[in-house]
């Protein structure tokens, strides 16, 4: 969750500061009107302190967890939609990044939910 988090960190602060140089590094057109950009590097800066939540204390914080997973996982999908429809070569990278984010977040809450219930399971024996 921390790398997710600085990875959102780092895209608001490009969005925010950086907005031309970003959007010239990646290829993509800025637009007209930049009001739904900037809220957009706003949600990123909230999900980045977020995401910092269960980055430090995981089990305390699991829901967010499980809401990155899906949040991720449609990220992918809409990137992917994107990139399909004709859109740049970086939606689709942005989208295997989201992909790959939430893969491993998904795991790590898996294996975090299997060694919580196995002392339970140990009670009895």
């Amino acid at each position: 969750m921390a790398c997710g988090a600085a990875y959102d960190l780092c895209f608001a602060v490009a969005i925010l500061w950086f907005t031309a140089p970003a959007a010239a590094l990646l290829g993509l057109a800025l637009p007209a009107d930049p009001v739904y950009l900037r809220l957009n590097g706003i949600f990123l800066l909230l999900l980045a302190g977020l995401y910092s939540l269960p980055a430090a204390a995981p089990k305390r914080y699991s829901g967010v967890v499980a809401v990155a997973v899906a949040g991720r996982v449609l990220g992918f999908l809409f990137f992917a939609a994107t990139w399909t429809a004709g859109a740049a070569t970086a939606f689709l990278v942005l989208g295997v990044g989201d992909l790959m984010f939430g893969i491993v977040h998904a795991a790590l809450l898996w294996r975090a939910g299997r060694s919580s219930a196995q002392p339970e399971q140990n009670k009895g024996a």
